[in-house]
């Protein structure tokens, strides 16, 4: 097993030291110089990359209810050249099926027209390489496991049909509903549960540009575990994600994953995973999509993780590298490009971002929004970030001191590449050898006891192969147990799949029936090594005193991918009527004491769903100070608390959700007492739309410090007074709260002092301007030096379209810790330029003698707007209906104005609004279809001082339309009026389509 180090109490703030943002001052340069390349550190002293990866499982279990590839019924070529996908599919087909008919693990069967059993199934995929030519329909529920001393690989052939065009070309998808023929297809969603990869490679061969290697969108209990995936030339190796993807490689690709929140809003957590060598970028986030990413790598791609344009996001990245990135390491929007809610007051924006313990190196910057382009540097070229954040922080909450920032946070230090080696060590252990794992099912047979039929007690068989062996694997069926099954301190148990694989208490089984004396189906001894993974737990109805699990094992133990039965607890009487009434769902009432219970304990906690909502609560911590990890935790449907947690020390908790139902106003999400150095990893704490009543808060405390909220996501805008929370946290003792339902950062009781910014900030007053042509506009570029230490040599690059002249007038040359530099930047464009365009910036400056640079983006548009359209205008007559704003409505053929009979110079004048610096008048004129009676003279004025001073004139005009260069009026003007001196060539009347005055608001 694989040890993390401990390094700090959870939730402690870091050390005090200096982390500054860094500005740049920069010197007059010419158009067309070359930016300066970001400097790399010493490769020598970077991190070792990527090597392949081994198999976890060796050997193949026996397991009847499994399916495997290549057996009588599923033959394949297994080389790599023939083509296996039908019986690869034909195999996931088959494992759907039986899943569908054994109706273990069944929650949707039976309702929203599903007709079959929802518990999927298990393929067998022995090593080989398996060549597929389609997309490969994963059911829901269905897993594909790989064994061998080598991990099988599926490969899609060089340029496989149907994998060149677009983005969206599945190799293998995981869908909605279990297999029944002639079914139409779905993309998994919010009832799509426990589908996985694992143990296997994916290969994308040559010419296939628009492959993606998974498209895996579900719910709850979905894996992505230990892959390789070769995407090559092809797009992208995974296309949406749900929740747990562990030590797994994404190399090559357009785009390494495209994210997105796991289907019914909740987090994907991304542990010990390597994104390396995209083409344009290692992550792209999309809808409201919620990452935590911890130990993970980003190395040689020209962007790390980048946001889609006007999508929410909430990032967490902790104990990660970004490597030789040549852009910047994060792009996030900014938060004032996102709405953020009805209520600023308490959603003060939609996107949150947290860096903790991070090593940056080779890369440019570490953080940039869009579309200000602001521009966050790290205090070197190989830092370590402390902290860093985009939103709501509040230190000091609950008490008198409380404060609140917002906006960008980046505390870092410097730090050589070799020393990040430690951020990425593991703290989840690999499966034991499947040399020694030893099968109840035929342990028992060799013993003449059947077991798994779910019809008698197996405990006695299952404790003594538990006494006898340190692992013990459980193959799929249900299995009773009617008394506690009790681990050795070395003892593993090995499930494959927990919806299939179920330990289930007999109904009033003997020692079970009392809560004020809780008893487990599962118990480890304190400071065991115990792996307890792959199961389903069922403690049955009539067990109040029940507890899926007493853990008390040690921090190197391992509980994962753990579900209990589903259960949401129903009130005594329903309403007719009520929403609940009929669902399945609702269907049980309890009074059980809990589901998880870790006592005295610790370890890493990953891929578990507590569900069984009839307990007081799902998940409870009590009496330790043994370090704690628990990632992507879901926790649903209690009646009092979720997740409770009393007299605990040096806990994290990443990606734990909760969420209450139609009847759980009555339930908060976490309750902490007598609990200190905790920290809570990017949770969202959900509140269904149909909650009948409201609750004042989500998480209460009481006696308690060091606790360390990193990003939160609570807010619902329908129904509010029900479905959001009265504050994100409230000390019950003292009735303080805090109000705001979603932050970035909310530290209680955290000693120390607050962390300090570090390095370089970089930003433009305007990331765009408007320039006419042969004119000039200007910005000023701010560059902010946050420490440690003065930058000297600041330098601005400028690269221009030929033929721009840009000027930068900086106002110092070095710039010591803590001050700013203000840089003007001024643009001049030719007088033919017709299209807009963008001049890069670099601000290059010396830290510590070392060169870097910050690149900033300053887009041009060329000859402004119109700004006649909508405008304030006036004639001197009318004819008929044709009104005057006729002229001014964007209608270049339709509606015109007309004037009236007996104005032989008729005139129109344009209210701009505003001051404007002008560029041209383009006139529309006539009738439709033809091309008489355009207006044949005219004069453009401007109220210059007080007085109509001519700035252009057309005469002898035949054209519709006619433009008038008024690139010499001066600057500053408001109103403009047409003076029509032939209005026409026949009866001195004025027909006007449309009056566009391009030029550039200046105020």
């Amino acid at each position: 097993m694989i040890h993390l180090p401990f390094r700090r109490a959870a939730g402690r703030r870091p050390a005090p030291g200096r982390a500054r943002v860094g500005l740049l001052v920069g010197v007059l340069l010419l158009a067309g110089a070359a930016v300066v390349p970001a400097v790399n550190p010493d490769p020598a002293a970077a991190v070792a990359g990527p090597t392949p990866s081994a198999s976890v499982y060796r050997n193949m279990p026996t397991d009847p209810t499994a399916v495997v590839l290549g057996s009588e019924r599923f033959p394949v070529h297994g080389d790599g050249v023939g083509d296996d996908t039908a019986s690869v599919q034909a195999a996931i087909d088959e494992a759907s099926r039986r899943g569908g008919e054994n109706w273990l693990g069944n929650i949707v069967g039976g309702a929203r027209n599903v007709t079959v059993g929802d518990g999927g199934g298990v393929v067998f995929v022995p090593q080989g390489r398996y060549r597929l030519s389609r997309q490969v329909d994963l059911h829901a529920s269905v897993r594909l496991i790989g064994f061998g001393a080598t991990r099988p690989e599926f490969v899609l052939g060089d340029a496989t049909p149907g994998f060149q065009q677009g983005n969206q070309s599945f190799l293998f998808a995981a869908l909605r509903r279990p297999h029944e023929p002639g079914a139409a297809r779905s993309f998994g969603n919010n009832d799509t549960f426990g589908t996985g990869l694992v143990n296997l490679d994916i290969r994308i061969g040559s010419g296939n540009p628009a492959a993606v290697a998974v498209r895996f969108s579900g719910a709850q209990m979905f894996v992505l575990q230990d892959l390789d995936i070769h995407v090559g030339d092809g797009y992208a190796g995974i296309d949406h994600n749900a929740n747990l993807i562990q030590r797994v490689n994404v190399y090559g690709g357009t785009v390494g994953m495209l994210a997105f929140a796991a289907s019914p809003g909740w987090q994907t957590t991304l542990l010990d995973t390597t994104f390396s060598g995209q083409r344009e970028a290692a992550v792209k986030l999309h809808t409201d999509s919620k990452l935590s990413l911890i130990r993970n790598r980003f190395l040689d791609s020209p962007a790390g993780i980048v946001a889609t344009p006007g999508q929410t996001q909430r990032l967490y990245v902790q104990d990660s590298v970004f490597e030789n990135i040549s852009g910047s390491a994060i792009t996030l929007n900014d938060s004032a490009s996102v709405a953020g809610g009805s209520e600023p007051e308490l959603i003060r924006a939609q996107n949150q971002l947290n860096v903790v313990d991070t090593g940056v190196s080779g890369t440019g910057a570490l953080l940039t929004t869009v579309p200000s382009g602001h521009t966050w540097a790290g205090p070197g070229p190989s830092y370590l970030v402390r902290d860093a954040t985009l939103g709501l922080r509040v230190h000091d909450a609950l008490g008198a001191d409380e404060r609140r920032a917002d906006g960008v946070l980046v505390a870092a230090t410097p730090a050589a590449p070799a020393s990040f080696t430690r951020l990425l060590t593991p703290d989840a252990p690999l499966p034991p050898d499947t040399g020694d794992w030893v099968n109840v099912v035929e342990y028992a047979a060799a013993r003449g006891v059947t077991v798994g039929t779910g019809t008698s007690d197996d405990h006695a068989i299952f404790q003594r192969a538990i006494d006898e062996h340190d692992t013990v694997y459980v193959p799929m069926g249900r299995y009773l147990i009617g008394d506690t099954l009790r681990l050795r301190p070395q003892s593993n148990l090995i499930g494959l799949h927990p919806r299939q694989t179920w330990l289930k208490l007999p109904d009033r089984a003997p020692g079970f029936t009392d809560p004020e004396q809780p008893k487990a189906m599962v118990q480890t001894p304190l400071g065991g090594r115990n792996q307890v993974t792959g199961l389903g737990l069922d403690s049955a109805q009539q067990t109040a005193g029940s507890v899926q699990v007493h853990w008390r094992s040690g921090e190197r133990s391992y509980l994962a991918d753990i579900a209990t039965q589903f259960v949401k607890w129903h009130p005594e009487q329903t309403t007719p009527g009520d929403p609940g009434a009929g669902d399945p769902g609702y269907q049980y009432r309890g009074r059980h004491k809990y589901s998880f219970w870790v006592q005295g304990g610790g370890g890493t906690f990953a891929n578990i769903w507590s569900v069984a909502g009839w307990a007081d609560n799902g998940f409870l911590i009590e009496d330790t100070s043994v370090r704690g990890r628990m990632y992507e935790v879901s926790v649903e449907h209690h009646e009092h608390r979720e997740v409770v947690l009393r007299r605990v020390r040096n806990w994290e908790l990443h990606a734990l959700q909760t969420e209450d139902h139609i009847y759980g106003w009555r339930s908060q999400a976490v309750e902490l007492d007598d609990v200190h150095d905790v920290l809570f990893g990017n949770t969202v704490f959900f509140r269904v739309a149909t909650v009948q009543g409201p609750y004042p808060y989500a998480v209460g405390l009481r006696d308690s410090s060091g606790i360390v909220i990193r990003g939160t996501r609570g807010y619902r805008p329908d129904n509010v007074a029900n479905t959001r929370w009265g504050a994100t946290i409230a000390d019950v003792s003292t009735g303080r709260t805090v109000p705001e339902i979603e932050v970035a950062y909310l530290g209680v009781g955290v000693p120390g002092p607050a962390p300090t910014p570090a390095g370089v900030h970089v930003a433009l007053d305007a990331p765009e301007i408007q320039v006419l042509p042969g004119r000039a506009g200007s910005t000023v570029l701010r560059v902010r030096n946050d420490g440690p230490g003065t930058l000297t040599g600041l330098a601005l690059d400028v690269r221009a379209p030929d033929g721009w002249q840009v000027r930068a007038r900086p106002d110092a040359g070095t710039l010591r810790a803590g001050g700013t530099a203000s840089i003007a930047v001024d643009v001049q464009v030719p007088a033919d330029t017709v299209a807009d365009g963008t001049v890069g910036l670099a601000v290059a400056y010396t830290r510590a003698g070392r060169r870097q640079e910050i690149p900033q983006t300053l887009r041009i548009r060329v000859a402004g707007e119109n700004l006649a359209r909508g405008a304030a205008v006036q004639a001197t007559s009318v004819l008929s209906t044709n009104v005057a704003s006729n002229a001014v409505d964007g209608d270049r053929t339709g509606t015109r104005w007309i004037s009236g009979a007996g104005d032989p110079a008729p005139t129109l004048t344009v209210d701009l609004g505003q001051p404007a610096q002008l560029a041209r008048l383009d006139l529309y004129s006539g009738v439709a279809g033809s091309t008489a009676l355009r207006v044949r003279a005219f004069r453009v004025e401007a109220l210059v001082d007080g007085a109509w001073t001519s700035i252009g004139s057309v005469a002898a005009n035949t054209a519709s339309p006619v433009g008038v260069d008024l690139a010499g009026a001066p600057a500053g003007i408001r109103q403009v009026r047409l003076v029509f001196t032939e209005p026409s060539p026949t009866d001195a009347t004025a027909r006007v389509f449309e009056v566009e005055i391009h030029g550039i608001r200046q105020g």
